[in-house]
């Protein structure tokens, strides 16, 4: 009976052990789920290349955009953001423009919100909008080709017909390198 009861809180300690632990009112972005996240739109712009990614945690942001990786610091307390310097590979790649408005939507940035799984950071120019979560793998949903045609390049995408007399576009653009 004793080894019953043993197993049995055990058990018990080690299920709570897996709850995630709440944040209290008085923490930084205690109403910001930090984690992962997908960049979508950039000024009211739906991105058809969808691989840069933002993981937040209270005192910092990183992640990845086509070609670079990046950090920052953060403070504030939301609905107020302060991004300070970015530090990233400096690499050059062909979704330059995206990552330049990206990192210049970050720079300008001084206000955060969260809503329905939806992370908005505005303050300049552009809103960086977010969904929540992380890109999927090379065979997932966003990190491939999505063309419905199955052997068929985004490049000549545009110059394939369908029957019906319309231009098959692949709707996003692969970003896994």
């Amino acid at each position: 009976m004793f080894r019953q009861l043993t197993a049995a809180a055990l058990a018990t300690m080690a299920l709570a052990a897996c709850e995630p632990t709440p944040t209290t009112p008085d923490e930084p972005y205690s109403n910001i789920p930090t984690g992962d996240y997908v960049l979508f739109n950039i000024g009211g712009e739906v991105l058809s290349v969808r691989h840069t990614t933002m993981t937040i945690a209270p005192t910092m942001i990183s992640g990845r955009t086509g070609c670079n990786s990046f950090v920052a610091p953060i403070s504030g307390t939301p609905p107020e953001i302060v991004v300070g310097p970015i530090q990233t590979a400096g690499q050059s790649c062909r979704w330059s423009a995206q990552e330049s408005s990206f990192f210049n939507g970050l720079r300008a940035a001084n206000r955060i919100t969260y809503e329905d799984g939806v992370l908005r950071i505005a303050g300049g120019q552009d809103t960086l909008t977010f969904e929540y979560g992380h890109l999927a793998s090379a065979e997932g949903v966003i990190g491939r080709n999505l063309n419905p045609n199955p052997g068929v390049s985004s490049a000549s995408a545009a110059s394939t017909v369908s029957s019906s007399g319309t231009a098959a576009v692949s709707p996003v653009e692969s970003a896994v390198q």
